[in-house]
């Protein structure tokens, strides 16, 4: 049994749980590393991306692809 790919909704519904998630952590790494300083909006923003990357690839590309292969080598 094949799944649907993901509709352009769930994707965008998806994504944007994501970038909250990352800027939340962002948040809380950053500011609980440094504190407020000069360069805090740059080091956030790189926080940022960084978690949002990872995430996002781990959610969107790293498990659907393992569990895919897992299934196939189980004969599900």
């Amino acid at each position: 049994m094949m799944k649907k790919p993901l509709s352009a909704r769930s994707l965008k519904r998806r994504l944007l749980l994501i970038a909250i998630i990352s800027l939340l952590l962002a948040s809380a790494l950053v500011l609980y590393t440094f504190g407020f300083f000069d360069g805090f909006l740059v080091a956030w923003f790189r926080a940022f991306l960084v978690f949002f990357t990872l995430i996002s690839l781990t959610v969107l590309v790293i498990i659907p692809g393992v569990s895919y292969g897992v299934n196939r080598i189980a004969g599900k």
